[in-house]
């Protein structure tokens, strides 16, 4: 049922704005309860809620304009000083902040909100005839998280169709690949894998509109009754500068300049012209193009980058809502919100984060008791931080708790039964920190509505190794602990090494390559009945390309590359080497065979499919 039909652009303009003043509101609301005295703030907060409300009065949201009535006529009091503010007017004014953004969903929805809780506008009603407030403490909700292991992969590099592959890659059909052997798939010929002359501008990616706003760019999917969400009900828009937009128009101009250029010298050179002028006008024009393109591509990925304090104006609420529940005083401090990560990244980005921050609220930091009986300060920090370094994102959550003690962790991981002492021997200090990032690893004995089940931080790991990061965890007993979690800037395009096989090239992280080696067969040793090769002094096992993907090796290689996956170091074997390159990835939506991250297109249209190098070890990287 639609309660707002012929109003739904009217409704996601409404959202996208009022969502982002909600949000506004927070972060002030929370700069407020530490300066209850400053009227600039109640200012602020004051107008957002007659924004909001104003809005949708227009769309006739009657429960929301209710509500944000309410709660305006109570910072109206606030500011006037006919109120004072206090820790339970806090937790009311809270809890409308987050009924407001439930009446959204309703929204998003096109349904009318229902109305607020009885006891929340019964609450609101006593403040601002100045008695007191009680309102119900509900505890802070977060997303539930799937483990990749819960994915099912629907097939495996080598039973892989390559004409589905194909057709997911440039929506057409392809040649017919030759029948696969009895050990799965046989090499496809070069001619299976090559696209049709005059279809190489199917491999790029689909290109995307522009909307009626300047500044947001819908997917390249239409979203159904004009909501501007994809599938998987993420949001699909992003605000882009237009000065950004800008440049990208300006060097679209300078392309179709150099284009004509181009086609000018094609007629002269098909009409028998190719004298050094004309050879060297050409040679001029296709630099002039490499660089133009390159500017496009950089300015493209640019229009991409959002400012990651976007996601991180989200958790003081969430922080001083945990707190209160817990009966703690923390304070979450941000800094480096100017510093900007690919939008698709911020998204997959959120949920672990909350389940860090949760984990630092609930077990990082102490009651202000116990802090005091330590010589701390009754109120915990904990810093949530980001900062470029090179072409990675580096985010660190830190605390000033209680710290970590690796032999505690250890005797848990143990008592669990998620790794057996033997193992646990070898580990140093840093090795056994992050057991707790191990599935039902958990330090309480007790399951609460906050922790005790220990998953979150199994998918904390999980979530950020999809998004091709790495997390690290320091601590120190008494002082504190550290998660710094590293991303890529992007992951759009993609440094890869490729290697040749069977006449099929695949590709692998660069940033997984630590050095190309010659593998000649009189240098490997069999140890357990597995081949190993010295480097350097130290004994690396090798594996074969082929083994690892299901194929027959049918020569044996003698080219490897040393690979290192977290602290496991070892050589990966091919036919050879087909240079490197920074390639766009084509992510499979529908189905994603195993050990498969992507896949692209090589400039003579072989397809190429872009290894997860860890999901085909398996058990090896663990």
């Amino acid at each position: 049922m639609n309660d707002f039909a012929g109003m739904e652009e009217l409704m996601q303009d409404f959202l996208t704005e009022a969502s982002e003043l909600l949000s506004d509101v927070d972060s002030k609301l929370i700069d407020l309860e530490k300066q209850p005295h400053d009227r600039d703030l109640l200012n602020i907060i004051f107008r957002g809620f007659h924004t909001i409300k104003g809005g949708a009065g227009f769309l006739n949201a009657t429960e929301l304009v209710t509500l944000c009535h309410l709660t305006e006529n109570l910072f109206d009091n606030l500011r006037n000083g006919e109120l004072v503010l206090n820790a339970d007017l806090m937790d009311a004014i809270f809890a409308a902040t987050g009924e407001v953004r439930q009446m959204f969903d309703a929204l998003a929805q096109y349904r009318q909100p229902e109305a607020a809780p009885p006891h929340l506008i019964s609450a609101l009603h006593a403040a601002l005839n100045g008695e007191a407030v009680v309102t119900q403490t509900v505890a802070p909700q977060v997303a539930v998280l799937e483990s990749a292991a819960d994915n099912s992969l629907s097939s495996s590099v080598a039973s892989q169709d390559w004409n589905v592959l194909y057709q997911a890659l440039v929506g057409t059909s392809p040649v017919q690949v030759q029948a696969g052997s009895d050990a799965g798939l046989a090499s496809p010929s070069p001619a299976a894998t090559q696209a049709p002359a005059g279809n190489v501008e199917a491999s790029l990616p689909e290109a995307r509109s522009f909307g009626r706003r300047g500044n947001d760019i819908p997917g390249n999917k239409a979203p159904a009754a004009g909501r501007r969400e994809n599938e998987a009900g993420k949001d699909n828009t992003i605000r882009v500068d237009t000065d950004r937009l800008d440049q990208v128009l300006n060097l679209s101009g300078e392309i179709g300049l150099t284009k004509n250029r181009l086609t000018h010298l094609r007629t002269d050179i098909l009409q028998g012209r190719s004298d050094a002028a004309t050879l060297l006008a050409l040679d001029e024009s296709v630099s002039q193009l490499d660089m133009l393109v390159v500017n496009l591509q950089n300015a493209v990925m640019k229009t991409r980058m959002q400012p990651i304090g976007r996601l991180f104006n989200k958790y003081p609420r969430l922080a001083r809502d945990l707190a209160r529940q817990l009966g703690k005083d923390v304070e979450l401090v941000l800094s480096g919100e100017e510093t900007e990560i690919d939008k698709t990244m911020i998204e997959d980005l959120n949920d672990p984060l909350v389940h860090l921050i949760r984990n630092a609220v609930d077990h990082g930091v102490e009651s202000s008791e116990q802090r005091a009986a330590v010589g701390k300060t009754a109120k915990s920090l904990v810093h949530l931080s980001a900062q470029q370094e090179g072409d990675h994102i580096i985010i660190r959550i830190t605390d000033d708790g209680k710290g970590m003690r690796p032999e505690v962790i250890r005797n848990k991981a143990i008592e669990k039964g998620l790794i057996n002492a033997e193992s646990v021997s070898s580990l140093d200090d840093e090795q056994s920190l992050g057991l707790i990032l191990l599935p039902g690893f958990s330090t309480k004995d007790e399951i609460s509505s906050v922790s005790g089940r220990g998953v979150g931080m199994d998918v904390v790991k999980t979530n950020i190794e999809k998004l091709s990061g790495k997390i690290s965890i320091t601590s120190v007993p008494g002082k504190g602990s550290e998660f710094t979690i590293s991303l890529p800037l992007t992951l759009a395009i993609l440094p890869v090494l490729l290697l040749r096989l069977c006449n099929q090239s695949f590709a692998v992280p660069l940033s997984l390559v630590r050095e190309i080696l010659s593998v000649p067969p009189s240098d490997l040793q069999q140890i357990a009945g597995k081949a190993t090769m010295v480097v350097r002094g130290e004994v690396l096992p090798v594996l074969s390309l082929a083994s690892l993907i299901g194929w027959e090796q049918t020569d044996k290689p003698e080219v490897g590359v040393l690979m290192q996956i977290e602290k496991n170091s070892f050589i990966l074997s091919a036919d050879g080497f087909a240079g490197h390159d920074d390639v766009v990835i084509k992510s499979l939506d529908t189905f994603r065979p195993k050990g498969v991250a992507g896949v692209t297109m090589s400039s003579e249209g072989e397809i190429i499919l872009i290894l997860d190098i860890k999901e085909l070890l398996g058990e090896l990287c663990r």
